[in-house]
């Protein structure tokens, strides 16, 4: 059966049941009221302050006085409004005088019963932070300009550096024919000085982004960039000591580690690096090379032979540049976007920019070597040249661009690496959203849906995801998220969990959906739950029979849905059920609050997550389960001893 259809089968058959044994009486009964539902739900995050704290009880009560208190964090008490019922006694809302603020809050309740006893209670909950558009991320092309910015002076400084570098042997040979000339500068120096302020300042914005500078030697992208820092400052160190040649070395590991961070090695492993490095190294000696020769040819224009040389090295140098820029450009441009999407994609459009000013710069490369033919056009280099060397820079920025920037085909963004430790899964709906949570060490990746529209069997459409998140932890910290795509409707982020609860506020949308922004509580450390599952489905089904209050909803945009009650045998119940067998693909115990055991459940493959709360005696006494469609939220109430 279609993974999509079971809720709606789950449906059907319980409700098929509630007809069949309605009237039968399972014999059900409590003799005090129980709590059903709560807004905000217990042990959840809200993301924005709630208006009111709703309770929804399964009979009719009368509020104590007074009958909500809520306190904070610190234990200091929350000033709150008289308590007010509504649905024939059976819902109680209290409204906070004052707005929350961000933090965890304890709410205690007290109500008495038709029986006339009093019943109290307590449960958590948790206000997140407001998103804004930090740390967003889509999974169609999407720009980091700030990232661009600091490529932009990482490509421009190694330009300098290595085309300088590879031109001063034109010069050099110039002043070996004629001593007199003026000695133009290296610039290898400064040109690994300039790329090295680009890597610190990217550095320093993946630190800030991940919450902790442990990010630079512990992840991928942290390492590449530590190395292309030592590889800049070496060879700006080598090249001051006046044995600029050497130098090229370290600035070849600066190429090389460029080349792994790719987006091309990423879709092609290898070969598609190294492509990329060609590329990168031609265009930087193309640049690198053209800036030095203008130099020259503005300190040595009273020469006129000396510029013709000069401009004659380097266009003979450009030619073989250009060749290798085009042609290892567009092997990465057809390996990672399609052609139908050039002028459709952001990808596609700065590439198209890109090739527009190389074509261009090749155009006054021809004009600047035609005026090399005679010496009466000689004094017509210095425009072409000029606007040449713009260009070229004009390229380099483009070409940040490009790194910066997701290629348009999603399939070719790679999965998230392996997670570390038990895997911890959450779900909820944003709206008419799916989210899927599985937070990891160090590690969070979420997971996108939507309902399918139309043939069920037909090809999913693409689907244009955006998503951006923070996480508020119980130390007051809070850091947004830099979130990558990692596939269709997936994202995967750097995360460092703090011991306790962590507020994770994610704001989610899709194209032709509405979406929204949830926050969800995630207790850290967690342990593996597999016995307690099974020991919990083992205890409850022991019990026969049972009495479930479910609410449905498939776009919490929505009122919350009235509860439908369903008396039940517990085994046809837990037949419907995905953790029938006591077991599940993922299951952790989450640390305990006020001594109640919760266990999270994730199936992957069905897109579905689970959490179970369980009562004293070891049952299944809230269950909030939830898919690419439904949110359900379930209580459990047990015949009470001698009532069976």
């Amino acid at each position: 059966m279609p993974t999509l259809a079971r809720p709606l089968f789950r449906g059907l058959v319980l409700l098929l049941a509630l007809v069949a044994i309605a009237g039968a009486g399972a014999g059900v009964a409590g003799a005090h009221p129980t709590l059903l539902f709560t807004d905000p739900g217990a042990d959840t995050a809200v993301s924005a302050p709630p208006q009111s704290i709703t309770l929804m009880f399964n009979e009719p009560v009368t509020p104590a006085a007074p009958a909500i208190i809520v306190h904070d964090n610190a234990g200091r008490a929350v000033p709150m409004g008289g308590a007010e019922t509504a649905r024939d006694g059976r819902v109680l809302t209290a409204r906070p005088a004052d707005t929350l603020a961000p933090g965890t809050y304890t709410v205690r309740w007290q109500v008495t019963g038709a029986d006339g006893d009093l019943v109290e209670q307590d449960f958590r909950f948790a206000v997140g932070l407001a998103l804004t558009g930090e740390g967003s991320a889509a999974e169609g092309p999407s720009t980091s300009w700030t990232d661009a910015g600091l490529r932009w002076l990482l490509f421009l400084g190694l330009a300098l550096a290595l085309g300088g570098l590879i031109a001063e042997r034109v010069t050099t040979t110039a002043r070996t024919e004629n001593p007199s000339l003026p000695v133009v500068r290296s610039s290898v120096v400064a040109g690994a000085l300039i790329g090295l302020a680009g890597v610190l300042g990217l550095g320093a914005a993946l630190a800030a982004s991940a919450g902790t500078v442990r990010v630079l030697w512990q992840e991928g992208p942290g390492l590449v960039l530590l190395t292309e820092a030592a590889g800049l400052a070496l060879a700006a160190a080598v090249a001051s000591t006046g044995r600029r040649v050497w130098a090229a070395i370290p600035l070849v590991l600066v190429v090389a580690a460029e080349g792994v961070r790719s987006h091309a090695n990423i879709a092609a492993p290898g070969w598609g690096g190294a492509v990329t490095a060609v590329h990168l190294a031609a265009a930087a000696i193309w640049v690198g090379a053209l800036a030095h020769t203008v130099r020259a040819v503005l300190a040595w224009w009273s020469e006129k032979p000396a510029v013709r040389w000069v401009v004659a090295g380097y266009t003979r140098l450009a030619v073989w540049t250009f060749l290798i820029v085009v042609a290892t450009g567009t092997a990465t441009a057809l390996l990672l976007i399609p052609v139908s999407a050039l002028l459709t994609t952001t990808y596609g459009q700065v590439l198209v920019v890109k090739l527009v000013l190389v074509a261009a710069a090749s155009g006054l490369a021809l004009t600047a070597r035609l005026s090399l033919r005679t010496p009466e056009r000689t004094a017509m280099l210095r425009n072409p040249i000029r606007a040449e060397s713009m260009l070229l820079i004009a390229v380099l920025a483009a070409s940040a661009a490009l790194a910066s920037t997701t290629p348009a085909d999603s399939s070719q963004q790679p999965a998230p690496p392996p997670p570390v430790g038990p895997v911890l899964p959450l779900g909820t709906l944003a709206g008419q959203v799916g989210i899927s949570v599985s937070a990891s060490d160090r590690q969070l990746v979420v997971r996108l849906s939507t309902p399918r529209r139309g043939d069920y069997y037909a090809p999913e459409p693409d689907q244009d995801f955006t998503l951006s998140g923070r996480i508020d932890t119980s130390e007051g910290d809070d850091s947004a998220l830099a979130l990558r795509g990692c596939g269709p409707g997936c994202f995967v982020a750097p995360a460092t969990w703090q011991s306790g609860d962590n507020v994770l506020t994610l704001g989610a949308a899709a194209q032709g959906w509405q979406g929204g922004t949830v926050s969800l509580l995630v207790p850290w450390p967690t342990e593996p739950g597999g016995d307690d599952l099974a020991r919990a489905v083992a205890a409850t089904r022991a019990e026969g029979d049972l009495t479930v209050y479910e609410a449905v909803t498939s776009d919490t945009t929505g009122p919350v849905p009235e509860p439908q009650r369903l008396d039940l045998p517990a085994d046809f119940f837990l037949a419907q059920e995905p953790y029938a067998d006591g077991t599940a693909p993922l299951a952790v115990r989450l640390p305990h609050q006020g001594g109640t055991m919760r266990l999270a459940l994730g199936y992957p493959a069905a897109g579905m997550n689970v959490l179970l709360t369980l009562d004293d005696a070891g049952r299944i006494s809230e269950e909030t389960l939830t898919d690419t469609k439904h949110l359900v939220t379930r209580r459990f109430l047990y015949p009470e001893p001698g009532r069976r």
